[in-house]
């Protein structure tokens, strides 16, 4: 999900890359793509960055356990911010570090059995391979080097059938081998599945799909431990756009949920700053075979339940959920593995925001179904200073 830019924040991004970048910002004004028409995605192609749109990001949220069923939940997050859709040569730059993206990371450990929860931050400028991905425009079936996005020593690397993830920071890290068991889901109403609407005017939507069932190995280190992964899924979003929420919206609830049986489901629920919903709120419901259904908002109940206040931020957030989907016969309720698990990315972007492992329990046709997955919640009630989908909740 993507909000307005908070323009102020951005300044202070930009003036962390370099002061030059401010200059030609507020010197300028760019025209960037916009996700108004629908856009049939393909795939490896569409797993690759995409020029010319604004902002963009490579979203991995994970439930694993290790051969003692020790549960942990992982981010790993890549976002790209362009400042120029222009590259340097048209720009008439010659410097090597001449940038027109800046990249951002968030990566952080939930350990559930301690009720601990560490999240880190890392921002590169994408020029001299300190950051990147492969551009769309260059992939093909089988593409040499292969597909990948990376700051730093975080790498993203696309294989035949799905992705590797590496990253390591202070006393967290990660090194896992993610399988697709279901393919890529496109979001969006039927007919334009792909372009996910998130206001009543044109450009404020996104191209948005997940791959929804990741089967997870590897291994997650913490606070000197490795713990090797023997069971455990993923789910990753991959979301690209220009011009998304409108300044009246507050932030949002959104849901990614893996069921023990292979089935599926996707939420986001957009709070305006009156305290209604965003009409254009949704989501997909997707069962074992990869089928998707479009769920429009009249279609969804959602029911808030005990919330819990960070003392870090003040944010209030709702950790405990009923949802219905009465045409499906679905009913569930959510709780959160553990109550902090809000990011803290306070040095770079003054961003927080909950993104958090929860557990699932419920009743869908009848018969009893449980799950796990994860919670974001961005714009929470009181909370200090900025918020949003990382990097991609300010703009």
């Amino acid at each position: 999900m993507m909000l307005n830019i908070n323009r102020a924040i951005l300044f202070l991004l930009l003036f962390y890359f370099s002061r030059q970048a401010i200059a030609i910002a507020i010197a300028e004004e760019f025209t960037f793509k916009q996700a108004i028409a629908p856009r049939t995605l393909v795939f490896p192609k569409d797993h690759a960055s995409h020029s010319g749109f604004q902002t963009e990001w490579w979203y991995v949220t994970g439930n694993v356990q290790d051969s003692s069923g020790h549960e942990f939940g992982y981010q790993f997050t890549i976002f790209r911010r362009a400042i120029d859709p222009r590259n340097a040569t048209e720009r008439g730059r010659t410097s090597a570090w001449a940038v027109s993206d800046l990249f951002v990371g968030h990566l952080a450990i939930s350990d559930i059995a301690s009720k601990q929860f560490i999240s880190k931050e890392e921002a590169k400028r994408g020029v001299l391979s300190l950051a990147g991905a492969t551009d769309s425009e260059s992939v093909i079936t089988n593409p040499s080097p292969p597909l990948s996005v990376w700051l730093g020593n975080w790498k993203m690397l696309r294989t035949e059938n799905g992705w590797t993830l590496k990253a390591e920071y202070g006393e967290i890290g990660l090194d896992l081998i993610l399988v697709e068991t279901l393919k890529p889901i496109a979001h969006g109403r039927p007919g334009e599945e792909g372009l996910s609407h998130k206001g009543p005017r044109p450009g404020q939507a996104s191209y948005y799909y997940s791959v929804p069932q990741l089967s997870t190995s590897g291994t997650l280190s913490l606070n000197g431990i490795t713990y090797r992964i023997s069971k455990g899924h993923s789910w990753m979003d991959h979301e690209f756009g220009s011009n998304q929420l409108s300044p009246d919206q507050a932030g949002w609830d959104w849901f990614s949920i893996q069921f023990n049986d292979g089935r599926a489901l996707m939420l986001y629920i957009l709070r305006n700053k009156d305290g209604s919903i965003e009409p254009r709120s949704s989501g997909t419901w997707i069962d074992k075979n990869g089928k998707s259904i479009f769920l429009p908002l009249d279609e969804i109940k959602i029911k808030g339940g005990r919330t819990w206040t960070s003392p870090f931020s003040n944010g209030r957030y709702t950790l405990e959920w009923h949802i219905e989907l009465p045409k499906l016969g679905i009913a569930l309720d959510i709780a959160a593995a553990q109550d902090d698990q809000e990011v803290k990315a306070a040095k770079m972007t003054q961003i927080s925001y909950y993104e958090g492992a929860i557990h699932v329990n419920g009743q869908a046709g009848g018969e009893a179904v449980s799950g796990d997955g994860y919670l974001e919640i961005t714009g929470a009630p009181g909370q200090k200073g900025a918020s949003g989908r990382g990097l991609g909740g300010m703009f």
